[in-house]
């Protein structure tokens, strides 16, 4: 029988809920188990012992639509599932069906180009928003660069336009298409003045989806702006010219270095072994990959902990390039990335 492959302690556990009137609806051998291994799946949830980790058994509570928790060991190659919860009660439509009403036109906020008090400005129609934010910020014009296309996961291109350095990207967040303009505005003693304008479209999509486009994208632009100070639009002949000038220069000149896919991999490798990294985390864990020890480590911590030793650079890119590819393209839409651009992306997402 399958259950005779099973570790003794998750057989224990079986055994005590048969002994307890429970059963078993279903034997498998997919997700979660590997290939070699196996899931019993029970007729009601675990009542013989703590829905816990104890007594040489790890326990995840997944309430997922398959099942609703697991209990398995170390090697996690066996596990026992309860039954998914039952569905939660009926959603009320009438109150939906209020709630995606159209609205009220909101209030217009005066626009920046008019009004200087006013650090953030807001103008809505039916089918997209613009925000513009006036900000100042200690940091060079290519490093707000950067680290926009960091938060945003798409790149911008600079340009001087009107004796100003204006820095320009798209993206698709969401389903919804933005544009990005960066402008450099001016330069003080230890301030740097920038204004940032996005305008979101979603006049396209679905008119029940309006609200929530509507609502979200001012989460999004608070969240990509949230590490800038706001301030009051630079007055005229305010800040050094001659500061603004160099400040441009080295801003066009930032990457010029970087002319290929291979330059831009051993930029990586350099800085990772200065000690640069990459991080992510979800609801289930996360990831670190760093050099240490003469190696490239990739330690995931969480449901599903691992520690991987790479010492081929090669092996290591290759690594790197599949773990950063959703993260880097999800903001594309239907445009493709060139490779020297997911690159580019690429690393944006390394930590200093």
């Amino acid at each position: 029988m399958e259950l005779a492959k099973f570790p003794a302690t998750l057989r224990s556990l079986i055994e005590a809920e048969m002994v307890s009137g429970n059963a078993i609806v279903e034997v498998g051998h997919s997700f979660p188990a590997p290939p070699a291994g196996a899931y019993i799946k029970l007729a009601n949830k675990v009542s013989t012992r703590a829905r816990d980790n104890g007594d040489g058994l790890c326990f995840y509570d997944r309430d997922n639509s398959s099942y609703s928790g697991e209990f398995t060991d170390e090697k996690r190659f066996y596990f026992v599932l309860e039954p998914p919860n039952p569905p939660p009660a009926d959603l009320d439509m009438d109150a939906i069906r209020k709630s995606l009403e159209p609205k009220a036109s909101p209030a217009k906020v005066p626009n920046v180009e008019s009004d200087s008090s006013f650090a953030l400005s807001v103008e809505e129609s039916a089918t997209g928003a613009t925000r513009v934010l006036q900000f100042r910020d200690k940091r060079p014009p290519h490093e707000v660069q950067f680290a926009l296309e960091r938060a945003i996961r798409t790149l911008f291109t600079q340009a001087m336009e009107d004796g100003k350095l204006c820095l320009r990207a798209k993206a698709n967040i969401v389903g919804a298409d933005y544009d990005f303009l960066l402008r450099f505005e001016g330069a003080l003693t230890v301030w740097n003045c920038y204004s940032l304008r996005a305008d979101v479209v979603w006049g396209k999509l679905p008119s029940d989806h309006v609200e929530y486009y509507r609502k979200t994208s001012g989460t999004w632009f608070a969240h990509w702006t949230g590490d800038f100070t706001e301030s009051n639009r630079l007055l005229a002949n305010e800040g050094s010219a001659e500061r603004y000038r160099q400040l441009c220069e080295e801003a066009l000149n930032s990457e010029k270095h970087l002319v290929s896919v291979a330059a831009i991999q051993q930029a990586i490798i350099v800085a990772m072994k200065e000690g640069a990294r990459f991080c992510d985390s979800h609801k289930e864990g996360g990831t670190h990959i760093l050099w240490r020890e003469e190696h490239f480590v990739r330690s995931d911590y969480g449901d599903y902990p691992n520690e991987q030793h790479i010492t081929d650079e090669i092996a290591f890119l290759k690594m790197l390039r599949q773990f950063c590819h959703w993260e880097v393209t999800r903001s594309s839409g239907k445009d493709q990335l060139s490779e020297f651009d997911t690159w580019r992306l690429i690393l944006r997402q390394m930590i200093p």
